[in-house]
């Protein structure tokens, strides 16, 4: 056996290692591959049957994470390719490669759910609170997620578990095209989130020591410092926000348009989100937006006051306007037909 190929422990066929088996980073595949095969894995699955994909996934010990399924799920269908392996690629990077069956979104939950049983009405209290915590761990990851993609790092990664969740959304409200492409804005902006994260604890800690009059006046002194550390550290964010044009009052990097919908999905699109295209086109063609198209030219036609002259330009307009889009239409449907003919012999290939 070949040093570029392997056996597939579940098919037997000799294959190239890099082109046939996905990375791994356990220890035990000293190749640094899995052992079973791509086809194979791929044969395993039912799109159908979310079961057949966590079966799959047990076998190879790699976790289940539901919020990384879905965007895996909306990237296949844009870019026209396999959702596991698409899945496969995102669960390998930095963050999740050390992440194994049982750091699945819901073994825990089963756990819990079987270890010990309860009355009706309990069981529906926990279900719900299991339902509450899985929509707010998707909601980080997704937060997680979106500001790993735009940074290229994790920023929080050293930070304490339960603050994390809070800095990742605080955090994606500050990266807009400004502080992205602003080396020293940026770092400010994770300076600020840090900092009112501090300050929401300390609001919590002197909620906490106000709840009845004996608590105030036992932590009186406390209470003091808290409030002291609280405005200098109120005063330093500001300052912050002021010298690097991070606040709404202060900032110097306005542009036309930012907060148009044209303006938002072109930022979107410059961060690499695919999925603003299909938004931006369900968008422009829901009927929604099509009546109030309709009403909108209608007012306009009934304000304007047309000659023959008028028409006739606009006539002329129209139909170079068409001329230029069917040639579009013509060029882009060859470029079309080409590429699926070229993924057409790369899967052949693969396969």
């Amino acid at each position: 056996m070949g040093d570029n190929k392997k056996s597939c422990t579940s098919c037997k066929r000799n294959l190239t290692i890099s082109s046939n088996f996905y990375k791994s980073y356990s220890k035990f595949d000293a190749d640094q591959h899995m052992s079973i095969c791509r086809r194979c894995l791929k044969e395993s699955i039912d799109y159908n049957v979310i079961k057949t994909v966590k079966d799959t996934l047990m076998q190879i010990n790699r976790p289940y994470i539901h919020s990384i399924w879905i965007s895996s799920s909306e990237e296949a269908k844009n870019k026209n390719q396999d959702q596991f392996g698409l899945y496969i690629k995102t669960i390998q990077m930095k963050d999740f490669r050390d992440l194994t069956w049982k750091d699945s979104d819901d073994v825990e939950a089963t756990k819990k759910a079987s270890s010990s049983p309860t009355p009706s009405k309990e069981k529906e209290s926990v279900n719900d609170e299991l339902k509450i915590e899985q929509i707010e761990s998707e909601l980080q990851d997704n937060n997680r997620l979106d500001v790993i993609k735009m940074l290229g790092y994790d920023p929080f990664e050293f930070e304490n578990e339960r603050d994390r969740r809070h800095l990742y959304n605080k955090l994606v409200d500050f990266l807009d095209e400004g502080t992205l492409e602003d080396g020293f804005k940026l770092p400010t902006v994770i300076e600020i989130v840090k900092t009112f994260n501090q300050l929401d604890k300390i609001n919590n800690t002197i909620s906490n020591m106000t709840t009845d009059v004996q608590s105030l006046t036992t932590n009186a002194g406390t209470i003091k410092s808290l409030i002291d550390a609280k405005d200098k550290l109120y005063k330093s964010v500001l300052a912050l926000a002021k010298d690097n044009g991070i606040s709404v009052n202060h900032n110097n990097n306005k542009s036309k348009g930012s907060g148009t919908l044209s303006g938002i999905i072109k930022q979107l699109q410059e961060k690499g989100f695919e999925e603003s295209s299909v938004n931006l086109f369900d968008i422009e063609t829901c009927a929604g937006m099509s009546q109030v198209a309709d009403i909108s030219n209608e007012s306009i036609f009934k304000q304007l006051q047309f000659d023959e002259n008028d028409y006739s330009a606009m006539l002329i307009e129209q139909r170079e306007i068409i001329g230029d889009l069917s040639g579009k239409v013509t060029k882009y449907e060859e470029e079309i037909r080409v590429l699926k003919k070229e993924l057409l012999k790369l899967t052949e290939k693969n396969i």
